[in-house]
């Protein structure tokens, strides 16, 4: 748990096997922090003697013979605070401060499904979502990385299971596909207005493109940064949701050599809204468009589920 900008303790009592040692760590043990980066995600690993220690490295322990259990992430900023009334009228979202963020906190039992959980936040201890924006080099973990380009037409992501070739364009399968080889999905309607919500509502950043992923200082982009810690969740690059509209009668051109052209699905959610979006943008922007589209302002962001083991 979270007990400053930098620093962080257990929240509970911990018994965890190190280098053949059933270990006791008590509730309120203090982690050893490094000196901390923006965008940066950190491994907390327990030391043969107890002691815990976060470092950048996920594979080499600091401590020799130390075992991994955990991990958070160092934000460029803090998140946004909810209004206790419920009106999002007055939400304004998060800071230009670096900060651990409360909500990326993982252990060995309570973590994302995905396989790796770096750039990630838990919403409303419901389901986990990329703090940042999908990119296109989804060949170097983690999928939603910190101050990239994000993944759309033009920087067209990564085919993952091939050499780093890329696809020819950000259609919504090809986004789909990315997701989900990491054990993503798309967002949908509902998932998306609860991770974007405490962003400043009916903003856009403006300018002509989304900037870096997680760039707060860049047209105060901090201001769409949501509740949970989700970085240019809304008026910043449109991503694209996973509900979608078949059409029997129509055949769209998305399959690529894969099938014959028998696709029918129409339309795929378009959220949030793009840095050109105005007053439209916001958490729940909900628009659909052509699952053949592919365009500068589209991009993707994914969402995995919630496992607490026994």
């Amino acid at each position: 748990t979270k007990t400053g900008n930098g620093t962080a303790e257990t929240q509970t009592g911990l018994t965890v096997e190190v280098d053949g040692k059933v270990l006791y760590i008590p509730s309120g043990t203090s982690i050893a922090m490094p000196t901390l980066t923006a965008g940066t995600d950190y491994a907390i690993w327990v030391a043969p003697d107890g002691t815990l220690e976060a470092d950048s490295s996920f594979s080499v322990a600091p401590t020799a013979g130390g075992r991994r259990i955990g991990g958070f992430h160092y934000a460029p900023g803090g998140n946004a605070t909810l209004d206790p009334t419920g009106n999002w009228n007055n939400h304004t979202g998060g800071d230009t401060t670096p900060q651990i963020n409360e909500y990326s906190f993982y252990d060995l039992k309570w973590r994302p499904s995905v396989e790796d959980p770096r750039g990630l936040t838990l919403v409303n201890n419901s389901f986990w979502t990329g703090m940042y924006l999908m990119s296109a080099t989804t060949t170097v973990a983690p999928l939603h990385k910190y101050n990239v380009e994000p993944a759309r037409d033009g920087n067209n992501p990564q085919k993952p299971y091939g050499d780093g070739t890329t696809y020819g364009n950000a259609k919504p399968m090809n986004v789909f596909e990315c997701l989900s080889y990491y054990g993503f999905r798309a967002p949908d309607v509902n998932e998306f207005q609860l991770l974007a919500l405490g962003v400043n509502e009916e903003r856009s950043i403006g300018g002509s493109g989304p900037g870096n992923t997680g760039d707060v200082n860049d047209r105060n982009k901090n201001e769409q940064t949501s509740a949970w810690g989700v970085f240019d969740a809304t008026g910043v690059l449109r991503v694209w949701g996973r509900d979608s509209l078949p059409d029997n009668n129509q055949d769209n051109g998305v399959t690529e050599g894969r099938s014959d052209n028998v696709f029918r699905i129409s339309r795929f959610t378009l959220l949030g809204g793009r840095w050109t979006d105005g007053s439209f943008s916001g958490s729940r922007f909900v628009i659909s468009n052509s699952s053949s589209l592919s365009v500068t302002s589209i991009g993707g962001r994914g969402v995995c589920d919630h496992v607490i083991l026994p």
